[in-house]
């Protein structure tokens, strides 16, 4: 082989470049999509669990207040169920039974007592619904306990 033939002619700037023409808007537009995609279910995921913090915070608060204020049980009880059953709504969530309450005295708003709410709930994951069904398989959680006033009025 002579020396000539190996030797190539370098090509021209436009010529090099012209055999890819189009192709960075197409990798933009592929890359794009495949790190949009799942950064954008994975704030979605994260803002589910976010309002679910939010709601089962609000909600074991607030069952431990009413049931440390209210002194008549049934009343406390039906408040909290209203309560809880608003919030999970505010925040477009679904769940029944997601407040487990204990007390340290019997009724609940005994002086001197301490109420304990526990709350538990399960989150949805967007997409994986008919998936995983209904309950979602993230839980969070919260709890909150109140003592009640040693010198209340009215009992």
């Amino acid at each position: 082989m002579s020396p000539r033939r190996l030797w190539r002619r370098p090509l021209s700037g436009r010529a090099a470049l012209g055999a890819e023409d189009g192709n960075a808007l197409v990798e933009f537009v592929v890359l794009s999509a495949a790190l949009l995609i799942p950064a954008l279910y994975l704030v979605l995921t994260l803002g589910n669990v976010q309002a679910a913090v939010f709601a089962a915070d609000t909600i074991s608060r607030d069952a431990a207040r009413i049931h440390a204020a209210e002194p008549d049980p049934e009343r406390a009880a039906q408040r909290a169920a209203q309560h809880t059953a608003m919030v999970l709504e505010d925040h477009g969530l679904a769940g029944e039974d997601v407040v487990t309450l204990s007390c340290s005295e019997d009724p609940c708003a005994t002086p001197g007592g301490t109420v304990l709410a526990r709350v538990r709930i399960q989150v949805p994951v967007p997409g994986l619904g008919p998936i995983l069904g209904q309950a979602g398989p993230v839980a969070v959680g919260a709890s909150h306990a109140v003592q009640v006033d040693q010198h209340r009025a009215g009992l």
